[in-house]
């Protein structure tokens, strides 16, 4: 939601300095409508026309690298849980109660609004998770060996969990996306300089507010992956509930 207000707010900037120097420029005395003023204008257009384009490239690149490493990571965290059902079943009957928390905890993960958040509920059933691993005794040493096998792969998953968790918060400093802002601002608002008061230009001004609004909306959803209409499916968590259930 804070995303599409923004997005919103770029445009009514975008198109408004730009439709607001085209409304104003002819009202302007005539040594402000000179060539040279002109000339002068669109130089600093020029610049900042390259600017804008480098910020909103490093920033698209950074979103989709956050993005992709998020999905990678929780593949991983997902595969980690499977593979901690797996080294915990030759353990037996006495492997059944860490199973079984195991699957409440991931349940509960899902049921988490976003699923990367750590919320109380779900971190308490992870944790029971190890307590109740760590309190199995066993006298055989092939059990024992599949036990510290089991404790090792508990330990990964928690770090995964973690790992995928802290990249999930990622956002975009606000002076940064103020600063693009200003200067798209200022961008278009030298392009409606003494530029033609008629609908095709009015049109094509209008849909390039709009698109840019649209590349930083979709920049800044792609930096919170589990948040808004832009994220990560839940898909790798769901085959693990069905991988233990087997």
């Amino acid at each position: 939601m804070v995303a599409f207000v923004i997005a919103v707010l770029i445009f009514v900037l975008l198109s408004g300095a730009a439709l607001a120097t085209m409304a104003v420029h002819g009202r302007l005395k005539e040594h402000h409508r000179s060539d040279e003023t002109n000339t002068s204008v669109r130089l600093v257009a020029t610049l900042f026309v390259t600017m804008p384009s480098l910020l909103l490239g490093l920033m698209m690149n950074n979103a989709a690298n956050t993005y992709v490493a998020v999905d990678r990571n929780l593949h991983v965290f997902a595969t980690d849980i499977i593979l901690l059902d797996r080294s915990m079943r030759p353990l037996g009957e006495s492997a059944d109660e860490p199973r079984r928390r195991l699957l409440a905890y991931v349940e509960q993960v899902l049921k988490d609004v976003p699923i990367s958040r750590a919320s109380e509920v779900s971190e308490h059933l992870l944790d029971e998770v190890g307590n109740s691993l760590r309190e199995l005794r066993f006298d055989d040493e092939q059990k024992v060996a599949l036990w510290n096998d089991a404790r090792s792969v508990y330990r990964q998953a928690v770090q995964q969990r973690w790992t995928f968790v802290e990249q999930s918060d990622g956002s975009f400093p606000s002076p940064l996306i103020c600063i693009l802002v200003g200067w798209l601002t200022l961008m278009f608002a030298t392009l409606g300089f003494r530029a033609p008061r008629n609908a095709v230009v009015i049109s094509i001004y209008i849909a390039a507010a709009a698109l840019i609004s649209a590349a930083i909306y979709l920049i800044i959803e792609m930096s919170t992956p589990f948040s808004g209409p832009i994220q990560l499916s839940d898909r790798p968590l769901v085959r693990a509930v069905e991988e233990i259930r087997r």
